[in-house]
This record gives structure tokens, sequence and C-alpha cells, in this order.
């Protein structure tokens, strides 16, 4: 990974709360870029300890996700063995599809929530869709070519 890349990621979070092992791990390169990146920047130390819990299922939401090109947003953290962006926090395990549903639509979904574009597993609140808004769709898909 480049030097900038690890830049951007210690700039765009808090630096005392990102570890240099954790982000090394993160960006598939060594502990001593990050320390060296860090040092470069004037960034200060990480801060050992816990760190603050985040008071909603939502801003877990914005913590553990981040945007790529084209408007999409790509899941960063803990994922089910088929690949499925989840959180789990404060004792709930919810898909982060649902979670970006209720940012997006302030409603809970019925039915699987589902992206509607073909950015894999993204997780952008736009682009989820859950059974009855597909239903919908596919409704009028049918009274179109009829």
């Amino acid at each position: 990974m480049s030097w900038e890349t690890v830049a951007r990621a210690l700039q765009d979070g808090d630096p005392r709360q990102l570890s240099d092992l954790a982000l090394a791990a993160e960006h598939g390169c060594s502990v001593g870029l990050v320390a060296r990146v860090r040092r470069d920047l004037n960034l200060p130390a990480y801060q050992r300890g816990r760190r603050p819990v985040a008071p909603t299922l939502e801003a877990v939401f914005w913590e553990r996700s981040r945007p790529v090109d084209g408007g999409h947003r790509e899941w960063t953290k803990q994922r089910a063995a088929s690949g499925t962006p989840v959180i789990s926090w404060r004792g709930q395990h919810v898909t982060a599809g649902r979670v970006a549903f209720r940012i997006a639509h302030g409603r809970e979904p019925e039915g699987q929530v589902r992206p509607t574009c073909t950015f894999p597993h993204c997780v952008e609140p736009k682009c989820q869709a859950d059974r009855v808004m597909r239903d919908g769709a596919r409704a009028s898909l049918a009274e179109v070519d009829a």
C-alpha cells in the first residue's frame, strides 16, 4: 500500500483512535510505513484504551463504511460468511443494508434489503431497496411490457 493511501486513512479518521497495527492490517502494509506516515504528517500517536461507544446504530454505520467512486459506499468492517456486511453493536446483530435502508427511507424495511446497483455489497443508503420496493418496480415493468 502507498504512503498516500495510509495518509488518507489517517486523515479521514481520528488518528488518536487508529492504531498503527490495525491500519497496517487493514491496508496490507507494514507497521513501519504507518508510523512513518504518522510522523511525516505530525499526527498524534494512537491512544490506547477504550474508544467511546458510538451513540447510535446509524453512527456505527457511518464509522464502518466509506464512500467510493460512482456514488456507492463500501463496508470496511465485519461481514457474514456470505460476504454480507453486518453490524454487531450493543447486543444487536443486523445487516448494514437494513441500517442504510432506515437512513434513506426513514422506516423499517419489509423483507430482505438488497442493493439496487451492481456495486458488490454496496451499502449506500440510496442504493437500498426492500421487498415492497422491488415488488413495485417489477409490477411497473410488467405494465410497461404489456
